[in-house]
């Protein structure tokens, strides 16, 4: 290892980046961009008030609290009422509301019998999260008030109060939300969508600069440059790139998370650690797909087209033991994959070490991976002898 030639090649790459517009646009732009907008996008973090219609045919004292209380909890705002189903269908088709309540006639005639007493809802599931709020809240609301009902029956069979609470709601359940406890979209989504966009930026910068080194007839230069070594020209290559990630991934720490209110349990030093791993996994794969595009336009197409599909096979949104098997098998290769669910293991749940060892090894493996493959493509590259592009070409050096 030579840390002038190492030295050279990093001056050298860093002019390369500030002469090129695109890439600067990538590397010292675009990170900031979306991390703004994405980050203010949820800084709600979870919907509350979610508007919902009534459709209340009864009009009974009844019908009245049962609304009432409704109403009263954090997720509901009951600011619709409508005199018919009709009506409501259309708030529902306008986006009036995300959802409508509707009671029935004889609601507190059949309370007052005993009998069964159902209440509608209908719910626009086209927003998954609000109409699962209030889903959850108008059940529970229904579940208070049927205890409710049960309990006034025993009474009125002259059973004590304590013996009736207790035959009423014979079977309780305590529900304790660990890690998430609001159960709110940004602290699940915000810290992996921040880290997502550090991947894909660092990818796309990094291939643009690559892919304009073989366009350019400039990648064999920088092989003579560092004396053909694979690790002095690999260092000096992607160094600033290293670097300049490794400073957007303190400030995503240390700002962003602060900032955005995001779960930060375990330890800051080992989340570094990891960090470092994975961008260092994350530079030799990226070096080595851009390796195989000879034009600056097309990698970074590319690169920008894969953002979305690796997200989703990281199995973030969706639990990847429900893929098939060769998406599993792809997931696994990314080095997205172990670190989000390290990420997880350590930031969110606040796990011991031991827990998360697993995925340490996985990008250490991964690790390797990158460096095998960008070593062998490097030895390819050097030893392939360059095309002549046209006759024309050949006739001006033959003269």
């Amino acid at each position: 290892m030579n840390m002038k030639v190492i030295w050279k090649l990093i001056k050298k790459e860093a002019l390369l980046v500030f002469n090129d517009k695109s890439i600067l646009l990538v590397l010292f732009v675009a990170p900031f961009l979306y991390l703004f907008l994405i980050g203010t996008t949820y800084i709600q973090k979870d919907e509350e008030k979610v508007s919902v219609g009534v459709v209340d045919m009864d009009r009974t004292k009844s019908s009245r609290m049962f609304l009432n209380k409704l109403n009263a909890t954090q997720k509901v705002d009951l600011n619709y009422t409508y005199n018919n189903l009709p009506e409501a269908k259309n708030g529902l088709y306008s986006f009036d509301v995300q959802g409508y309540v509707y009671i029935p006639h004889d609601f507190e005639k059949k309370l007052k019998t005993k009998e069964s007493s159902p209440i509608g809802l209908v719910l626009d599931n086209t927003r998954f999260l609000p109409s699962n709020d209030i889903n959850k809240s108008v059940n529970m609301v229904a579940l208070d008030y049927a205890v409710k009902s049960r309990e006034n029956f025993f009474k009125s069979k002259m059973v004590s109060p304590k013996l009736a609470r207790n035959n009423a709601d014979p079977v309780t359940i305590q529900v304790n939300a660990v890690y998430n406890p609001n159960n709110n979209y940004g602290d699940f989504l915000l810290p992996f969508i921040l880290f997502l966009i550090l991947h894909q930026t660092l990818l796309i910068g990094l291939s643009e600069s690559v892919a304009s080194d073989r366009e350019k007839n400039l990648m064999r230069i920088g092989f003579r440059e560092s004396k053909n070594s694979f690790i002095d020209y690999i260092l000096g290559k992607t160094g600033i790139y290293f670097l300049i990630f490794l400073a957007y991934t303190l400030f995503v720490l240390l700002v962003a998370f602060p900032l955005f209110d995001l779960p930060l349990h375990g330890s800051l030093f080992a989340l570094l650690g990891a960090s470092v791993i994975f961008l260092l996994a994350t530079v030799l794969y990226g070096w080595f797909f851009a390796s195989f595009f000879s034009t600056e336009t097309g990698a970074m197409e590319v690169m920008a087209f894969t953002s979305y599909p690796v997200f989703l096979i990281t199995g973030v949104t969706w639990s990847i033991h429900e893929m098939p098997l060769f998406v599993q098998f792809l997931s696994n290769l990314i080095p997205l994959r172990p670190f989000f669910v390290f990420l997880k293991k350590l930031s969110i749940m606040g796990i011991d070490s031991h827990l998360y060892l697993n995925e340490i090894i996985h990008l250490l493996i991964l690790l390797i991976i990158g460096y095998v493959s960008a070593y062998f493509r490097f030895r390819y590259l050097q030893k392939r002898k360059p095309k002549i592009k046209s006759a024309a070409g050949l006739r001006t050096s033959s003269q």
